[in-house]
């Protein structure tokens, strides 16, 4: 090229116009339901779900846009979701805790009920409970226990509730009349009924040592 030569104009860079792509409605409802479900467990799945969907159709190259939006409503389901992965794992042994508690409280409720049928009982009799062979069947016929209550809330399908040991009524606090079988509330102790008409929760050490000290003392009887 010569020096009288024009030289080339130079070259001009078009500046990109307005994005005039649709958004896309994916994108967006994920978004909003990301923030709606946040809170409401397994149910931010479905932002998540439509925010992985809206991620693969928008971006620069897509014919639609709102990647941000579907971004959001991705992240915003993940959390959502782990936060009830996590709720879940803290509340369910905590629900069983409380549900093993409240049949406990129901349990003791029906023993206090069966010893005082058995007190009652004994007044009419000399005091003696019932027979051990039809003590339930004898408390039900007189009218001073409902038959319902012979079973245990927790009962593990082995058909013993309680334990009864009948004998003389002492109206002693220490004298065992019933107990809850050990297998049902596998705790720290047994749940036995006295003869004073009180419920309480032994240790297993304690209550095996009372229970064969009252068995011994019996057969040593005339």
């Amino acid at each position: 090229m010569s020096e009288y030569d024009t030289p080339a104009p130079p070259r001009m860079y078009q500046t990109p116009g307005p994005d005039i792509r649709p958004t896309s409605g994916l994108a967006v409802t994920s978004m909003v339901l990301g923030i709606l479900f946040l809170c409401l467990g397994p149910l931010a799945l479905l932002p998540l779900i439509l925010g992985i969907i809206g991620i693969t159709t928008t971006g620069a190259n897509r014919q639609k846009k709102g990647q941000g939006f579907a971004i959001a409503g991705t992240a915003l389901g993940g959390v959502g979701l782990m936060g009830s992965c996590l709720s879940i794992g803290i509340l369910l042994p905590a629900i069983g805790a409380a549900r093993q508690q409240a049949a406990l409280i129901v349990s003791e409720t029906q023993m206090r009920s069966i010893i005082q049928g058995c007190i009652m009982y004994a007044d009419d009799h000399d005091g003696q409970f019932p027979p051990m062979a039809t003590w339930e069947q004898d408390l039900v016929n007189m009218g001073l226990v409902e038959a319902e209550l012979f079973v245990s809330p927790g009962e593990d399908g082995d058909g013993v509730s309680y334990i009864y040991l009948g004998g003389e009524n002492t109206f002693d606090a220490t004298q065992i009349v019933l107990y809850e079988d050990p297998d049902h509330f596998p705790r720290s102790g047994v749940i036995v009924g006295f003869a004073d008409n009180h419920v309480e929760e032994i240790p297993f050490d304690i209550f095996e040592q009372m229970l064969a000290d009252q068995i011994n003392e019996t057969e040593a009887q005339p």
